[in-house]
């Protein structure tokens, strides 16, 4: 069995794990990324709407009140930067009636609250006037709300960690981590041959799969250990380009945004995701939600052929609240927490993910430091 040494390993080469590990090889830490497969994102960080978020919907003191509108700012001013293909659409929250009007206000309210910059009532005639294919009583807009290319985005992270004092691990499975003489001492299993890397600081960030890594960290209580739901999300794709320029929200509900329209950077438009609570994880379409696709996509664009509704792809969002219990925030472990040095667990990280990225790699950095 060889033995390595490194400053910070980094578990998950999502989105969000790149990010965190991009923020400590800036800083100048040597930096080891282990992912178990053979590329960058394939879990959750590509299997979403790829919006940036501007963060209207979150609970005020939730940490994604926090991360979202500030990790909006600087992911917009990344891809400027780095030129990533993203696209500043804004967006609508359109209610069809007059109860659904009165969650517009508690959106406002969240937002300023939360420091989004920007959002405001427009009328039902502005809406048509802007997209005339969209039906409602009364809506919201939200202009910092965008698209953006994921992967492109995850390739530049992962330039900047390897231009700088990092590196990446594919095909290389966690399989437990120790505390000996003040380090961490994981066990990987990298192309069927068992290596120990020994690191001053280690950081989980595995996504669905951050619960069982946390099973496998020594002397870690599992007490801290939250329990996971999944709830699988699908798309349902048109490949058409139906001359809409925003996205289009309906209310949202406990688990999601609803089930909204939204672009790709060619500006087709696709819809999704639903909430599918599931026990297992498969990313199979279920084509029997065409029939709730259809009936809530006419709500607010009554135009729809059913027939141009196609089985796109499917996500997985790891909840860390059950069906009907409310909304799940982030939750974000360290030292404080867990009472041992320099090391995190990020759990129940879906959406706003994505759009967080950077700000999240801030926080998970200042806990250590």
């Amino acid at each position: 069995m060889s033995e390595n040494f490194i400053d910070t390993v980094v578990i998950g080469a999502g989105v969000v794990g790149l990010a965190i590990a991009r923020k400590f090889a800036l800083s100048k830490k040597d930096v080891l990324v282990l992912e178990e497969q053979s590329t960058f994102g394939t879990i959750t960080s590509t299997r979403n709407s790829g919006v940036i978020h501007a963060g209207v919907y979150y609970d005020n003191g939730s940490l994604k009140s926090k991360l979202c509108p500030v990790g909006n700012r600087l992911l917009y001013d990344y891809s400027e930067k780095h030129n990533i293909p993203h696209i500043n659409t804004g967006k609508f929250i359109v209610s069809s009636s007059t109860d659904e009007s009165k969650e517009l206000q508690k959106i406002v309210d969240q937002s300023e609250e939360s420091g989004v910059e920007g959002i405001r009532f427009v009328s039902k005639e502005y809406v048509k006037s802007k997209e005339p294919l969209i039906e409602c009583s009364e809506a919201l807009y939200v202009p910092s709300t965008g698209i953006i290319d994921q992967n492109a985005l995850m390739r530049s992270y992962l330039g900047e960690i390897e231009g700088n004092s990092g590196s990446i691990a594919f095909n290389s499975k966690f399989l437990s981590s120790e505390i000996v003489n003040g380090c961490y001492v994981s066990k990987i299993l990298s192309d069927s041959e068992e290596i120990e890397i020994k690191s001053n600081t280690l950081i989980n960030a595995a996504g669905l799969y951050a619960q069982d890594i946390s099973k496998g960290i020594e002397p870690l209580d599992q007490k801290t250990i939250p329990k996971v739901y999944f709830a699988k999300g699908n798309y349902f794709d048109t490949g058409r380009n139906l001359n809409i320029k925003h996205l289009i929200y309906p209310i949202p509900n406990e688990a999601s945004l609803g089930l909204h329209l939204g672009l790709d950077l060619g500006m087709q438009v696709r819809f999704g995701p639903d909430v599918e609570w599931i026990n297992e994880i498969n990313y199979d379409v279920n084509k029997n939600r065409l029939d709730v696709f259809y009936k809530g996509i006419q709500k607010y664009l009554p135009s729809i052929e059913r027939s141009i509704l196609k089985p796109g792809y499917s996500g997985i969002r790891p909840k860390l609240k059950n069906k009907g219990e409310g909304k799940s925030d982030f939750l974000i472990q360290g030292p404080k927490e867990h009472n041992l040095d320099n090391l995190v667990n990020l759990y129940g990280i879906e959406s706003p993910g994505l759009t967080s990225s950077l700000s999240i790699a801030n926080y998970v950095y200042d806990l250590l430091h």
